[in-house]
């Protein structure tokens, strides 16, 4: 299955996020998935450096209709616009939403966890990185 992974960018420290990221993938190809996060994408670098909010969500739309599935990597209660507007997308194509929610970020109020096929929850990276092997 090919899995678009969205987490939130903005706010967050991108060493923490990338290492995070990069674990998630690692654990989805290992389970014989086909992941693509686009923050390891050299066009979507690209585009940021371009400052091109605009082509980014488009690119981003692009491959997510290319996609199968999504995993949403959630780990704080701040509201990531890109992030939304991703889950939304994926949503309105009818690919199925993996919900991967912080243990911190659990009891903040989301209609995500209402529509994903399965909610997770997890505190430890290696909790994250076992409980993707189960999608």
């Amino acid at each position: 299955m090919k899995i678009f992974c969205t987490n939130a960018f903005t706010g967050e420290d991108f060493d923490t996020v990338s290492r995070r990221m990069k674990a998630v993938v690692n654990a989805l190809n290992n389970a014989g998935h086909e992941a693509y996060c686009p923050i390891f994408d050299s066009h979507k670098i690209e585009l940021q450096a371009k400052n091109d909010t605009r082509a980014i969500f488009n690119y981003a739309f692009t491959n997510i209709a290319n996609s199968d599935a999504m995993v949403a990597i959630i780990t704080s209660d701040r509201k990531s616009e890109g992030q939304l507007m991703e889950a939304g997308a994926a949503l309105a194509a009818n690919k199925p939403l993996f919900a991967f929610i912080h243990q911190s970020a659990a009891q903040s109020p989301t209609h995500l966890t209402k529509l994903a096929k399965k909610t997770f929850t997890w505190s430890t990276n290696q909790e994250l990185t076992d409980a993707l092997t189960h999608i």
